[in-house]
């Protein structure tokens, strides 16, 4: 009986004690499930619906870049593109495979691509082929059923109508690089985007790019969508309208053709930068959609450099343009007036050195009038050696020579006004006499952009305001730090310059304008590249790489300028016979323009 009783506590206390283990189980599985359900639910509700919906950024269309009148300068068309879904990694490889095929891709193509697919995560899509002609689209999309992950979408390519003939200014779009990606925007990282890598495309880069929209898709399990269960679009990138005037543009473009050189031309006032062009240029429509190799070395092979913006980084001597600022600073300081005489013999000594003038047999005595319409080189040797280097860096500074104008360009080079200082820091040699008079008549050291020389002649025909170029309108209270130059002397050169094209003995009288309503006045150059170059020789008898650099700046109308440019042609031989030409007809245009939107003006007003 009492070991009855024994083996019932026993029994008793190990049912007890597998009842508490149980229960203490069944406690633990009740509370891990409820911190599963109800404290952590959020957590794995989110993770579930991340299993079963991607999301997806859908890239913004790109803002379009129009000229002063609306007319596009760089649009958006819409293409088609082969793209491919990563689902299960080796049915996928296959269908990139299959499609390599039907695409006609090249092997040095499909490694890329191969590179690419290893690197995309599960659910993403890569672009296989942009730019899909009929044919290949057809095919692809035949074949479609029997490829998993594979599709068709419909994109946007950077299209230039312009092309060539406003390249370096607009730009260009190209590819996402790894230095190009910035924190906090993954639209970047989304395959095809496309940034600005050029000219205007690149300095209004983040207001054109818009802001991305969102897809959610409900995916299955091998990572393949199944439908779209919601929509956010895109928020299209700003238009940017310019100052620029596409027809002028595109009369500068052609006018330059078969040369190597820049036009910029201004609004004399403000600054607003109307034409801006370089020539050669290079098509940047290939570059939208990836550029050939072949195209690729055709640019970098050409001795004409199409890939260099030569408006803002191109370097010239500005030769006998420089003129204006020497005898504005002789002017300046007293050391000139109207009444103030030099005689020309056909050079000018320093010690022993021999400094010849353009005109071997001399101009006699000039004064600064006769010296600016004649170029006469003697003139400006003697004010320069007057006057020192330094007033004549100081007063080509304040005209906007020797640093970058600031306009919204990227890569704009600052050209070079020399001094002691500059000599000693870059060439490690004193100063030297001989170098402030070969800076004055700008040669030497001195070197400046196309569009420095625009805008120096914009100031000396303004006479008020140090206007700077914008390719954007003004705003209203925007303010123009004034020139503070004596409007008596400013005057005098400005009919120095009105003598050139419209006197007598003018150097540029060849290329008056037709009629007397709209007169132009303006400064030839002839800067020399190579020294050994005997004078007087024909320019044409010697290769194209050794001849004189050609320039001409100008403004218009003389007697109330509204227009200033600048002219250079590489190579050109000289400024009267090829660069003044292409000015005249240059401001021809702007006339031409001008009555053109003054009528319609007219039109409009009379209109009830």
């Amino acid at each position: 009986m009492r070991k009855k009783n024994e083996r019932h506590h026993l029994l008793t206390r190990r049912v007890l004690v597998l009842g508490g283990v149980k229960l203490a189980a069944v406690s633990t599985l009740i509370g891990r499930l409820y911190y599963l359900q109800f404290v952590r639910s959020d957590t794995y509700r989110t993770l579930a619906e991340d299993n079963r919906v991607n999301l997806q950024l859908i890239p913004p269309p790109r803002g379009e870049i129009l000229d002063t009148n609306g007319v596009p300068m760089a649009e958006n068309q819409t293409y088609y593109k082969a793209v491919l879904t990563k689902g299960d990694k080796e049915i996928s490889a296959q269908t990139l495979s299959r499609m390599a095929e039907l695409l006609e891709i090249s092997p040095q193509e499909k490694q890329e691509l191969d590179k690419q697919f290893a690197a995309l995560w599960k659910g993403r899509t890569m672009t296989v082929r942009e730019s899909l002609d009929w044919s290949k689209l057809s095919r692809l999309e035949f074949h479609t059923p029997d490829l998993p992950g594979a599709g068709i979408e419909s994109g946007q390519a950077r299209y230039y109508p312009f092309a060539e003939m406003a390249a370096h200014l607009i730009g260009n779009v190209g590819s996402v690089e790894k230095k190009d990606l910035e924190p906090n925007q993954p639209m970047l990282k989304l395959p095809g985007f496309k940034i600005g890598k050029s000219g205007v495309e690149k300095s209004f880069d983040r207001r054109l790019r818009g802001t991305a929209g969102l897809r959610h898709l409900e995916v299955n399990a091998a990572g393949l969508a199944v439908r779209e269960l919601k929509r956010q679009e895109p928020e299209p990138g700003e238009n940017i309208r310019l100052t620029l005037d596409s027809r002028l543009q595109e009369f500068c473009a052609m006018r330059l053709q078969g040369e190597s050189g820049s036009v910029a031309v201004m609004r004399v006032t403000t600054g607003e930068v109307m034409a801006l062009c370089t020539i050669p240029g290079f098509d940047p429509n290939r570059f939208s959609t990836g550029i050939s190799h072949a195209y690729w070395k055709e640019l970098n092979d050409n001795p004409k450099n199409p890939l260099i913006n030569k408006a803002i980084a191109g370097l010239y001597p500005p030769g006998s343009t420089f003129k204006m600022l020497v005898g504005l600073a002789a002017l300046e300081k007293g050391i000139a007036n109207l009444h103030t005489h030099v005689y020309c013999p056909g050079s000018f000594y320093l010690g022993r050195r021999q400094f010849k003038c353009w005109k071997p047999g001399g101009h006699g005595s000039v004064n600064v009038l006769e010296a600016l319409s004649q170029s006469c080189d003697v003139y400006f040797y003697t004010m320069a050696q007057r006057l020192g280097i330094e007033p004549i860096a100081d007063i080509s500074r304040r005209f906007g020579l020797g640093a970058p104008t600031g306009i919204a360009i990227p890569d704009e080079k600052g050209g070079v006004i020399p001094d002691p200082e500059w000599k000693r820091i870059h060439r490690a040699e004193p100063w030297v006499p001989g170098d402030t008079v070969n800076a004055g008549i700008g040669q030497g050291f001195v070197l400046t952009t196309p569009l420095q020389l625009a805008v120096m002649a914009a100031r000396i025909a303004n006479g008020e305001f140090a206007v700077s170029p914008q390719l954007t309108a003004l705003p209203r209270d925007a303010v123009i730090p004034p020139l503070n130059v004596a409007p008596e002397h400013l005057d005098l050169i400005r009919t120095g310059m009105t003598l050139v094209v419209n006197g007598p003995t003018g150097t540029a009288r060849g290329s008056k304008l037709p009629g007397e309503d709209f007169i132009m006045a303006g400064k030839t150059g002839t800067a020399q590249v190579r020294a050994l170059i005997r004078q007087g020789v024909d320019q044409n008898t010697i290769p194209w790489e050794h001849r004189h650099h050609a320039l001409f700046v100008a403004y218009a109308p003389a007697e109330a300028p509204r227009y200033a440019m600048s002219v250079v042609i590489e190579h050109g031989g000289g400024g009267a016979s090829t660069a003044a030409p292409i000015a005249r007809d240059i401001m021809m245009k702007i006339r031409e323009l001008e009555i053109e939107g003054q009528k319609k003006e007219e039109e409009a007003h009379a209109k009830p």
